[in-house]
């Protein structure tokens, strides 16, 4: 492939004045990269990023992440800029030692080739021939564990890659390797807590199948109904549980498509044709911390309305509604039952399910006020977001 190109000549080396706002220029796109970094993880697009700010400091046409795979020999095309998007993600470099990308690999050296067609100590990588570059820079992505692999500036113009310019492109590399390893620092935690909580529930619907059988084993009606509560509210926990393990991550919860997963739960485990639930759940992000006990009150709250609002022609209507109201969250259960009796107080109750209410709220600091709403009962629970 023949490509014209200013000759060498022509191009003017830089002041110290220029040379100055350059490299202060470079430290400001390390920089940023690093606040990117910690704000969007995503793989991906970090990717995609670090190969934008590499192109933007060196003021080059192409910059791209070459990943070195387990058992493969050669380099993956990750990521990168200039390159036609059929290549990303597609197209191979060698990581051999004759590479100047597998000699920074395998180095962990930068590696600065400024004449590629000139090169003795390298083969010009196919790739890079095709695309008539004539000048590369190499820095290894290392991070604590295995070297992820390499990030490449190439360039069609005559010039020098400087010593400087490395230093700029090892930086911007570091910082990549870092948030590498902070990703997969996350991702474990998020598997170890995943299946923590798989083996609670485990445990927990194990604990509720013991109490069953203690249940119909138990000599007096007192004694069977109290086992048959403590049964049900074991499993109630169990459900919380499973619908956290199956959640996209472990520090934060979308609490409102868990909550409506939790409620469907609910009506599937109870074989309730009679009960119509209707659900309205705001999509918020929540900690564990709050989305267990929130959970555990809206399922409760759920299962009191099962057992008591029915209306006269037997059926009942049941509304679960969660939102954020002016920094606050709100959770109401409401039904169009026969409603609570006159001077009802969740904080007198003597049931354990209502019991078991009052003292989440108190947890997680909110205020719950109960009442009739027209035909029916209404429980409206507020905490801090």
């Amino acid at each position: 492939m023949k490509i014209d190109v200013t000759p060498e000549s022509t191009v003017a080396p830089p002041g110290p004045r220029e040379e100055l706002e350059r490299r202060l220029a470079q430290q400001a796109l390390v920089a940023e990269f690093g606040r990117y970094a910690l704000r969007d993880p995503e793989l991906d697009r970090l990717l995609g990023e670090v190969c934008r700010v590499a192109a933007e400091g060196l003021r080059v046409r192409f910059a791209k992440v070459l990943e070195r795979r387990k058992g493969e020999p050669d380099f993956l095309l990750r990521a990168g800029v200039g390159w036609a998007p059929e290549l990303v993600g597609r197209a191979h470099v060698g990581a051999d030692l004759e590479s100047p990308a597998g000699y920074a690999f395998r180095t962990g050296e930068p590696v600065i080739s400024n004449h590629l067609g000139r090169e003795t100590r390298f083969r010009t990588p196919r790739l890079l021939a095709e695309h008539g570059v004539v000048r590369a820079i190499n820095v290894i992505v290392q991070g604590e564990g295995e070297p992820f692999g390499v990030l490449e500036a190439d360039s069609r113009d005559p010039g020098a890659f400087s010593a400087h310019d490395a230093d700029f492109l090892q930086a911007l590399a570091n910082t990549l390797g870092l948030a590498l390893e902070i990703e997969r620092a996350l991702s474990d935690r998020r598997l170890m807590a995943r299946e923590i909580d798989h083996r609670i529930k485990n445990s927990l619907m194990l604990v509720s199948s013991v109490l069953a059988m203690q249940q119909r084993a138990a000599s007096t009606p007192e004694a069977s109904t109290a086992l048959a509560e403590a049964s049900d509210r074991v499993t109630t926990i169990a459900r919380i549980h499973d619908q956290l393990y199956r959640s996209s991550t472990a520090d934060r919860v979308e609490f409102g498509a868990y909550l409506q997963a939790l409620a469907a739960d609910l009506v599937t485990s109870l074989a309730r044709d009679d009960v119509a639930l209707q659900v309205e759940a705001q999509g918020v992000e929540l900690a564990p911390d709050l989305a267990v006990p929130l959970g555990l009150i809206a399922a409760e709250l759920l299962m009191n309305a099962f057992k008591h609002a029915r209306r006269a022609d037997g059926g009942s209507t049941l509304r679960l509604v969660f939102r954020h109201v002016g920094g606050e969250l709100e959770l109401v259960v409401a039904d169009d039952g026969p409603g609570l009796p006159p001077g009802f107080d969740p904080a007198q109750s003597r049931g354990l399910g209502m019991r078991l209410v009052v003292s989440l709220t108190q947890q997680i600091e909110g205020q719950l006020e109960a009442g009739n709403q027209g035909p029916g009962a209404r429980f409206a629970l507020r905490c801090p977001a």
